[in-house]
């Protein structure tokens, strides 16, 4: 399936086969197993778990976000709060859902692997698989990671036995009338004051000193750093004016004429071992050399030309990419055609100097003063209000006392069409609240507040029709999510899972 064969397979062939008597030679010698021993990471199911496998693993991870399976990410990350937490479950629950799927006889079929490649956006063009982005990916995101279609193929294979396994343990799963409570209550409009804090109100009064900064600066001194930034060397390949103008099928041959001729200059530095500039030379391909950026494509000075589209390209790549002769790498350059790039020079990171630290130090200063101010004013003021309040006065009279400005809302929920973000983040505080009863403190990008439910209104029936379909699914969502996750949990422990050491 999609195995593309390579000039010299006969040849590659007798490689791994020698490479294959080795391992094997290796593997088997009883005098070196102590070595073989140190790399046992983990047992799981009355077995070994080596160091190749959690590799194994994380690689899978790392492919699984590349082709944006994010379900089958989550699915395995568990309730990870971190991304390397996420990772750590995903490397176990994978294995979990390996064996669990062999027991049920969960095996999607070879055609359904190929089926669901298929339809993976990042192959598609125009709601069509395109071979041309398939080989790109194949090139850019797989090759570089030491990956193959194999890869990608066990990837999808997972997310299928995911899929599958996920409709056997959820088919339990019902709503029942009482499950909705808690929804039905806050379909309910609602009636609230809301007190605000908005920041620019604190920003007059907050200085910052030299030896604050000198303080500060000298604190975040090790991880004050300018960025090491690279340019790379390229040889580009793209549509021409005209043949950027062609549509559907001609364009799709006009691009496969482009990724050829990529891929007969790849084949000639391939087999020359020359320098890409001299290859590029007898070729009589022009060779261009970008400016200085940085990890994210920042560039050092404006870009122009085809530099506004190597750059971007090139930064995935080339600071991974080996400097000198051989080190080359193939990009995509959008929908237009390719490059091959070889990184040319490195300017090294570097300490940042408290002169070019200190706008942004000074910054961060401000914004954490800022932000202690406003939560601060908003304690105080909430301590008076329920001082006031238990000593029986209204919540009007006690926020008057206080000279608080107050904002009232009148028969508003989260659902309601005319709540902008914003405002349904005031309802969201107040979801939970009895009335009568004031929030805690929600911070905000503006600053922060807190609430005041002063009721809750019946909602009309026509609401709660439009609203409960929608309301039963989510409850239903929850219900199937619990129910995975418990089972998960089971599965987990039944695998009896030892970790020996750290798995990365």
């Amino acid at each position: 399936m999609f195995t593309t064969i390579r000039k010299h397979q006969r040849w590659l062939m007798l490689v791994i086969a020698v490479l294959t008597i080795i391992a094997f030679a290796f593997l088997y010698n009883t005098t070196d197993m102590d070595r073989v021993g140190s790399n046992i990471v983990a047992k799981i199911y009355d077995r070994d778990v080596m160091q190749v496998d959690v590799e194994k693993a994380v690689r899978n991870y790392q492919l699984a976000l590349a082709l944006g399976q994010y379900d089958l990410v989550r699915g395995l990350a568990g309730q990870a709060q971190t991304e390397d937490e996420a990772a750590n479950n995903f490397i176990w629950n994978l294995m979990v859902l390996q064996h669990e799927a062999a027991a049920l006889g969960v095996e999607p079929a070879e055609q359904a692997v190929v089926d669901r490649i298929k339809t993976l956006s990042v192959f598609q063009t125009n709601g069509q698989f395109d071979t041309v982005k398939y080989s790109a990916f194949l090139q850019e995101q797989l090759a570089p990671r030491g990956f193959t279609e194999r890869q990608l193929e066990s990837v999808m294979r997972d997310s299928l036995r995911l899929e599958e396994l996920k409709q056997l343990v959820e088919s339990p799963a019902v709503v029942l009338p009482g499950d909705l409570a808690p929804g039905l209550e806050r379909l309910r409009p609602i009636d609230l004051q809301v007190v605000r804090f908005p920041a620019s109100e604190f920003l007059e009064s907050i200085k910052v000193s030299d030896e604050e900064l000198q303080a500060v600066y000298h604190e975040r001194q090790s991880v004050l750093q300018a960025p090491e930034k690279r340019s790379v060397r390229y040889v580009a390949f793209e549509l021409t004016s005209d043949q950027a103008e062609l549509k559907d099928r001609a364009r799709i041959d006009a691009l496969q004429q482009v990724a050829t001729a990529t891929g007969n200059f790849i084949e000639a530095l391939t087999e020359s071992d020359q320098p890409l500039v001299e290859v590029a030379k007898a070729k009589g391909f022009q060779v261009g050399t970008t400016p200085f950026f940085a990890a994210n494509g920042a560039a050092g000075k404006s870009l122009t030309g085809i530099e506004k589209s190597v750059v971007p390209a090139a930064a995935r790549i080339a600071f991974r990419l080996p400097s000198g002769v051989g080190n080359y790498e193939v990009v995509q350059l959008g929908e237009a055609g390719y490059a091959v790039i070889e990184v040319a020079e490195i300017a090294a990171g570097r300490p940042l100097t408290l002169e070019e630290a200190q706008a942004d130090l000074r910054a961060d200063i401000i914004t954490q003063k800022r932000d202690a101010a406003v939560r601060q004013a908003a304690e105080v003021a909430l301590t008076g209000l329920r001082a006031k309040m238990s000593e029986g006065a209204t919540f009007a009279a006690a926020a008057q006392a206080q000279k608080l400005k107050t904002e009232e809302i009148k028969g508003l929920s989260v659902f309601s069409p005319e709540a902008t973000p914003e405002m349904r983040q005031v309802l969201m505080a107040a979801a939970d609240l009895p009335a009568g009863t004031l929030s805690p403190f929600t911070p905000s990008s503006s600053g922060g507040f807190f609430v005041y439910l002063e009721a809750r209104q019946e909602a009309d029936d026509a609401t709660m029709a439009e609203r409960l379909p929608q309301l039963t699914q989510r409850v239903l969502q929850q219900e199937k999510l619990l129910l995975f996750l418990q089972w998960m949990v089971t599965a987990r422990e039944a695998s009896d899972l030892k970790v020996l050491r750290p798995a990365m």
